[in-house]
């Protein structure tokens, strides 16, 4: 059984907009149910041929899902000595015997046996395999050869579909995803197996086998169901989808309760996208933040501001729980559009708004330097610390449009942060203002702090904060989680 277990997989899965199923691997588990045993040969009863089929089974005594099924409803004890036993073939997908005295018999697949009026019990046969059955003869010789075989009776068997496979297809369908199956098989077996597991639309089916591949990749979007096909032409099929923007999950095994890996792989996405998001914004402002503090120090707008690298200290914690968080939210949303372009275009409002503040907060800090307006801010310590506190206030902000639409849960991770970065504030304030220094572990000079520099942090603050609404709107909105 195959498990969805890696993280990008998930996230392909979570994505997709149509899954193809392989129909071998997938749909079905390899078993065999016996539908329907017809005696051909009026001189035997049903008892008699029960008996021949247990005999060629006690014979061959191996594992293959022929022999597997049979089992199940004839398992008698081997009333005949036999003399040679043939093994399950996978080609001809039959087996066999020869008992003392020559007489032989052989059960296989009826279109690979070498069966007397063959024609006639082709005919008899075409109702079983309009169906989608495989239709299996029971033939015997009396002259110790495999060929030329006396019809004893037909064997009517199906694939058997998983279990799990019809409740994975009604979610699907529940969830308009469409559904294609590929099959080495007929196209009517394949529907009707397809039609047994729940999909829709089974009339719409192909044989591939005498198409090009370019024919075959023109015809991707048009069927739901693929005969014949090969894995040059599953290959083909997928591509042509993709190609026209669907985004295709390929299973060509058991996916353990697939509705529920549908289900976890969106959980995980989204949970991933919000945490992604987060830590983008963070790092694009690293990325401005150095890219200001160093040309604003080479061309001297300010002397020394890289004491701002203290506020990654509290920031990391910050972040550090909040992705963590974030990350265990059991809820799922679907996200909109493209992973990596979501995540630049809704990171980026974020780090520009905090990126800002601390350019205001230098600019009017440079400004009272040199003596255009005086607003309190009067060493680089004090620019220092209000940026500090801006950037934490405005990740709250950043945080919060990360986590929405909000629930009950996200709502109380946004309450939580809001706590933490509060309180960290509080207490750095505390040990500055009673120590006269900086509190050793996120180093914010608030003992530089006065009046008028907490209110210019305060308006600084919510008029960005406003901007960043606006420009939430216009970078953000078409891309917003589906609630």
């Amino acid at each position: 059984m195959s498990k969805i277990n890696n993280p990008l997989a998930f996230i392909k899965l979570s994505q997709a907009t149509t899954v193809c199923f392989d129909k071998e691997n997938a749909l079905c588990d390899g078993e065999l149910i016996i539908k329907k045993l017809v005696i051909l040969d009026s001189k035997y009863k049903e008892s008699e041929v029960s008996q021949i089929i247990s005999n060629v089974l006690n014979a061959v005594d191996e594992r293959n899902p022929l022999a597997d099924a049979l089992k199940k409803q004839y398992d008698f004890e081997l009333s005949a000595t036999v003399k040679k036993a043939y093994s399950f073939d996978y080609e001809t997908r039959s087996m066999g015997a020869t008992y003392k005295g020559g007489k032989t018999v052989i059960i296989g697949l009826l279109e690979h046996m070498s069966i007397k009026n063959k024609s006639i019990i082709l005919k008899k046969s075409e109702e079983y395999i309009n169906q989608g059955e495989d239709v299996y003869v029971l033939g015997q010789n009396l002259n110790e050869s495999v060929n030329d075989l006396d019809p004893i009776a037909l064997i009517i068997t199906k694939d058997h579909v998983r279990e799990s496979m019809s409740s994975a297809i009604a979610w699907l369908n529940d969830h308009n995803i469409d559904i294609k199956v590929v099959s080495s098989d007929s196209p009517i077996k394949a529907s009707n197996i397809a039609f047994d597991a729940g999909v829709r639309n089974v009339n719409r089916q192909v044989s591939v086998e005498n198409m090009t591949l370019e024919d075959v990749r023109g015809n991707a979007d048009k069927y739901v169901i693929f005969g014949d096909a090969y894995r040059e032409d599953k290959d083909a099929i997928i591509k042509s989808l993709k190609s026209k923007g669907e985004k295709v999950v390929y299973i060509n095994d058991d996916i353990d309760d697939l509705p529920k890996a549908f289900e976890e792989s969106k959980r995980l996405s989204n949970n991933l996208h919000r945490a992604c998001l987060f830590l983008a914004s963070k790092a694009l402002l690293a990325v401005f933040l150095t890219l200001l503090l160093v040309i604003g120090y080479n061309v001297k707008a300010f002397d020394n501001p890289f004491g701002l690298y203290r506020f990654f200290v509290l920031d990391a914690i910050i972040s550090a729980v909040s992705v963590l968080l974030i990350m265990i939210d059991r809820r799922r949303n679907e996200v909109k559009g493209k992973f990596i372009i979501n995540m630049l275009k809704k990171s980026l409002p974020g780090a520009l708004m905090m990126y800002v503040a601390a350019v205001v907060i230098f600019i009017l800090y440079s400004m009272q330097q040199n003596g255009v307006v005086s607003f309190g801010i009067y060493n680089v310590q004090t620019a220092i610390a209000m940026s500090m506190i801006a950037f934490n206030i405005l990740g709250v902000v950043v945080l919060y449009d990360v986590c929405s639409p909000l629930n009950k849960y996200r709502k109380s991770i946004v309450i939580a942060i809001a706590f933490i970065a509060t309180a960290s504030l509080a207490t750095s304030a505390i040990i500055s203002y009673t120590s006269n220094k900086a509190d050793p572990v996120f180093g914010i000079p608030f003992m530089e702090m006065n009046g008028p520099t907490y209110l210019i942090t305060a308006i600084i603050v919510i008029v960005l904060i406003g901007i960043y609404t606006v420009l939430y709107q216009i970078f953000g909105k078409d891309n917003e989680y589906e609630n």
